[in-house]
């Protein structure tokens, strides 16, 4: 089954749904238009980031209550102190940026930025890991990082997954625990792939798969006997933008430790999966206190 688990590398996501009281107001346009300019801030940005955040404006009848949540602008000082926080140069900073495909220019509050170091620190070694895996077969570490921030972006978009993948990890984890997949009923087969399809297109993947330079689908995959001297495969994302191609050379099927870098691939989701977890709570948890 390590065919399988290399070509799914992320499926697992748990989006948090951000749910503050609701009131009836919001602040008044030329007050958040003056406040939007004073932090560099385009109205679309501004729009981009409380979409992202699912923050209801209609909470917040002044500028004043809505800087509660949207937290302290960037500057020179609070920055050095969260270098000092976490015991980073700015260069380290910038290189555990780069390790997770981000940069410290896509932060303009202090708060979101000490979220994110403090997710990234505890994740690094766990990136490491999975980048290690990943790179056995071929993918870089700038694929990697590509693919994570794009399963961030699709998590977020998809507000019901959770419950949509709890019921296939349970099927999924039954029928894999098989030693030889070409044994499997021709119904086991056909759920097994039900499965799996439904789980690539519920994360906006698409996979193309190659068996010694022929196409393959996974139904013909699982169904054979030996592993392919060869198998090639592309996952793009649905708008047709390339996230990662990957080669897996027979050696990799017949190896244990294949076994292992396959269950390590399936990490990079639920580390994107973490990740956006962990930046929705802290900010409910500003939300909930500028309530207050």
């Amino acid at each position: 089954m390590v065919y399988i688990k290399a070509m799914l590398i992320c499926l697992l996501t748990i989006p948090f749904l951000f749910n503050v009281p609701s009131a009836q107001a919001a602040p008044p346009e030329n007050e958040l238009n003056q406040y939007l300019a004073e932090i560099g801030w385009t109205k679309q940005e501004f729009l981009d980031y409380v979409d992202y955040y699912e923050i209801p404006l209609n909470d917040y009848n002044t500028v004043e209550d809505l800087k509660e949540v949207l937290g302290t602008p960037i500057n020179s000082n609070n920055f050095q102190d969260l270098l000092i926080k976490y015991g980073l140069t700015e260069k380290e900073l910038n290189d555990l940026m780069d390790h997770f495909g981000d940069s410290v220019n896509e932060y303009k509050f202090i708060e979101d930025m000490d979220a994110t170091v403090e997710f990234y620190i505890n994740a690094d070694k766990d990136m490491a890991e999975v980048e290690k895996a990943l790179s056995d077969l071929g993918i870089t570490e700038a694929e990697a990082e590509r693919f994570f921030n794009y399963l961030a972006e699709v998590e977020e978009k998809n507000k019901d997954q959770l419950d949509q993948m709890a019921t296939n990890d349970t099927l999924w984890e039954n029928l894999m625990n098989v030693e030889d997949p070409s044994q499997l009923s021709a119904e086991d087969l056909d759920e097994l792939v039900r499965i799996l399809e439904q789980t690539i297109a519920l994360y906006e993947v698409k996979v193309n798969l190659k068996a010694d330079g022929q196409a393959v689908t996974l139904k013909n995959l699982l169904k054979m006997k030996e592993p392919p001297g060869n198998l090639s495969g592309n996952v793009y994302s649905t708008s047709g933008e390339l996230l990662i191609d990957f080669n897996i050379p027979r050696e990799f099927f017949e190896s244990m430790e294949a076994i292992v870098d396959g269950e390590d691939m399936i990490h990079l989701g639920e580390i994107s999966d973490d990740y956006v977890d962990h930046m929705h709570e802290e900010k409910y948890e500003d939300a909930q206190k500028g309530l207050k």
